[in-house]
């Protein structure tokens, strides 16, 4: 699946995408890591600023692939 780009989708299909795509559980998820994100983080709170139509998706994933 495709990340769907910011101006053509709403905040619920980049919340069902990133929930997907990283089998994320947040907020239920109590720390699970089955997403892996770096920090600790769930998914949820790495792609916040996609999900909230601020940056797009391949933004922040790239930027935290330069990490690693």
């Amino acid at each position: 699946m495709i990340a769907p780009k910011i101006h053509y989708s709403t905040r619920d299909e980049r919340i069902a995408f990133v929930k997907e795509r990283f089998c994320c559980k947040a907020p239920a998820c109590g720390g699970c890591g089955s997403c892996n994100m770096p920090g600790h983080r769930s998914a949820m709170d790495t792609f916040a600023d996609y999900i909230e139509g601020r940056k797009e998706f391949a933004s922040i994933a790239s930027s935290l692939w330069k990490q690693a």
